[in-house]
């Protein structure tokens, strides 16, 4: 890895900390952030993001995987509040900050845990070039988080549902395009 390539990773993971602890420090920014999170675009674009994840992890391009998941955190705040949200996806997100801001239990620590494992083994499934191994983690992830929403929210948890199966749909759609170019070449 060059110099250069280690000193942006290492500005783009000093970028993400920022992010985080800002969100997970500063109730002001926290309650912007989850304002904006209502607005169902941002839950579009996560699985949209996934994509150059993934590319990065498969050109092994540390700074662009780091860039990625910077990319995911912050697109949840992207966009404007709605004028007026849907009332499955408030639901959701009530149970979602209730659960965030009720500090590091072992609940929040487990799942902590759970999203970097994911991220680790997609990331290592692409930077492998196992296509399918990335596409079953993704797909994998996807339905626990669909799970998981359900459990933790059974009156707002299927709200995920179209955006789990888009994601899961569309990284599909991309891997087989992307096996028939690298076929015809």
């Amino acid at each position: 890895m060059s110099r250069g390539t280690i000193i942006l990773s290492i500005v783009c993971t000093a970028a993400l900390v920022v992010v985080l602890w800002l969100f997970f420090t500063n109730s002001t920014f926290f309650d912007w952030a989850f304002a904006r999170h209502q607005n169902t675009l941002s839950w579009i674009s996560r699985p949209v993001l996934v994509l150059p994840y993934c590319y990065f992890a498969w050109r092994r391009w540390l700074p662009g995987v780091i860039l990625a998941v910077l990319a995911i955190v912050t697109s949840m705040f992207w966009f404007p509040v709605p004028a007026a949200p849907r009332e499955d996806v408030l639901a959701f997100l009530a149970m979602e900050r209730a659960l965030l801001q009720s500090g590091w239990t072992t609940a929040n620590l487990l799942g902590a845990l759970a999203v970097a494992v994911y991220l680790g083994l997609v990331a290592l499934a692409f930077w492998r070039r196992s296509l399918w191994l990335g596409f079953a983690v993704v797909a994998l992830g996807a339905g626990l988080k669909l799970l998981w929403s359900v459990l933790f929210s059974p009156e707002a948890g299927s709200a995920v549902a179209p955006f789990a199966i888009f994601g899961v749909l569309l990284l599909g759609l991309v891997l087989v395009l992307f096996r028939g170019l690298k076929k015809r070449s």
